[in-house]
């Protein structure tokens, strides 16, 4: 096949808060807020600042992309420089990109190495222009000049009917696991050998791509593959019927609630959050505070966001839920560059909606953009069965989001199967991966 052609744990940094949390921490705070001078984004009030961020784990360095880069142009399509004034670290970046035409650029590294790379992830720090028309980022491995490669996938297209995970012109990081291929059958190479390295982008023939790359990294994949669960919205079937199946396993999980909803006809109460958490081992999350039934935090204004996060954040510190009081799940799994700066002021971590750009990575790729997979009433047992399978081979971190349970038969508009959540609950048991709470994850604990 012509490559031209073809398409340990997170370490802590602890942050000092200065403010005392006294009871009803919520008011003080708000009374506390206000807006950054010159700026028309409110600042988050001390009291409801993350206690405590994930740092960025070590990586063993693969190329920089500085004067001395390994990469070079292979493929006829498209152009490759480097720039001198577009720059994350250092001096320069490595910047490619696409003639519009669907074909794909290549950068290929060879004879570097080798790079061991059979227990570990690859991690991108790049910037993107021209998303709407992105097909794909990929990465080629190879232990022998490309007579035999694997390829895998680190971005899918983020046209508006996907879920798009960055936007145009900000850098990000963005992980690749190396557990499957793009075929999605496991890797043919050994990639305890790798010489040879080639990161391929192509458009959708909509329109050009840019990329500039600023680091390529391999980082140290876990023993096991994980799986966290989050019931959004903490509606009442949760407590009735997912609580003790899991209760009965010995089964953690966290649940993202909404403040305006709890204790309202089919949500659970505080009391039910407070025995969730203090019988079941299980933590309450953030989600937001009104029901925010037109769409994520990337379409409210920054004031209305604002009301949002230090809502949910102060409700969950006056009822007494600490421990998963720095991470909230994105409703809709919506954000954006300027949502994800207010929330960053109040949360350690944020979960999305992802079901298109692969399982997350743990250490995550950015504790902001933590991917998962929302599972919908048609997404049988077996579904989720093979998802588990493929976080235990990839040894990655899979975040399955759920809303109502009910038997089946029951009347919700939308529910999963207690049946079947019994069924999955059960498999999760026996296979070969780790279930943690989300920020348990997160922090490392």
């Amino acid at each position: 096949m012509n490559l031209s052609e073809h398409a340990g744990s997170t370490a802590l940094r602890l942050v000092a808060v200065t403010a005392t949390l006294l009871l009803g921490v919520g008011a003080v705070a708000f009374a506390q807020g206000g807006q950054a001078t010159g700026s028309s984004t409110p600042t988050a009030p001390t009291a409801l600042r993350p206690i405590a961020v994930p740092a960025r784990p070590e990586g063993t360095v693969l190329d920089l992309f500085q004067y001395d880069t390994a990469f070079v142009k292979q493929s006829t399509a498209g152009s490759a420089e480097s720039v001198l004034d577009d720059v994350l670290i250092g001096t320069r970046s490595l910047r490619a990109t696409s003639d519009g035409d669907g074909k794909q650029v290549n950068l290929r590294a060879t004879n570097v190495g080798p790079f061991d790379l059979s227990h570990a992830f690859l991690r991108l720090d790049l910037k993107l222009r021209g998303v709407a028309a992105l097909d794909y980022l990929l990465v080629y491995l190879s232990t022998d000049g490309f007579e035999t490669y694997d390829a895998f996938p680190v971005l899918g297209g983020q046209r508006p009917s996907e879920e798009t995970y960055t936007e145009d012109d900000e850098w990000f990081t963005i992980t690749a696991n190396l557990g499957a291929t793009v075929t999605g059958g496991p890797p043919s190479i050994d990639l305890g050998q790798v010489t040879d390295i080639q990161l391929s982008l192509r458009d959708s023939g909509a329109g050009p791509v840019t990329v500039w790359y600023a680091a390529l990294e391999a980082v140290p994949a876990p023993a096991r593959g994980l799986v966290s669960l989050v019931f959004d919205d903490a509606r009442d079937g949760v407590f009735y019927y997912a609580l003790p199946l899991a209760r009965r396993l010995g089964i953690q999980a966290s649940v993202a609630a909404i403040v305006d909803l709890v204790g309202q006809p089919t949500f659970m109460t505080v009391e039910q959050l407070r025995i969730a958490e203090r019988f079941g081992g299980w933590e309450v999350i953030a989600h937001h505070t009104t029901p925010l039934e037109e769409g994520g935090f990337d379409t409210l204004a920054p004031a209305d966001l604002a009301a949002e996060l230090a809502g949910v954040k102060g409700w969950l510190l006056d009822n007494g839920f600490r421990h998963g009081a720095d991470v909230i799940a994105y409703p809709y799994g919506g954000f954006d560059g300027a949502s994800l700066e207010q929330v960053s002021g109040y949360f350690a971590a944020g979960r999305t909606i992802m079901r298109t750009q692969g399982l997350e990575t743990f250490p995550p790729a950015d504790p902001y953009r933590v991917r998962a997979i929302s599972i919908v009433p048609s997404d049988g047992p077996g579904v989720v069965k093979a998802l588990i399978d493929r976080a235990a081979s990839e040894r990655a971190w899979l975040v399955l989001v759920f809303h109502q349970v009910a038997p089946s038969g029951s009347g919700y508009d939308t529910y999963y199967a207690a049946e079947d959540l019994a069924s999955i609950f059960g498999y999760l048991r026996t296979a070969d991966v780790d279930t943690r709470l989300f920020s348990d994850v997160i922090f490392g604990r």
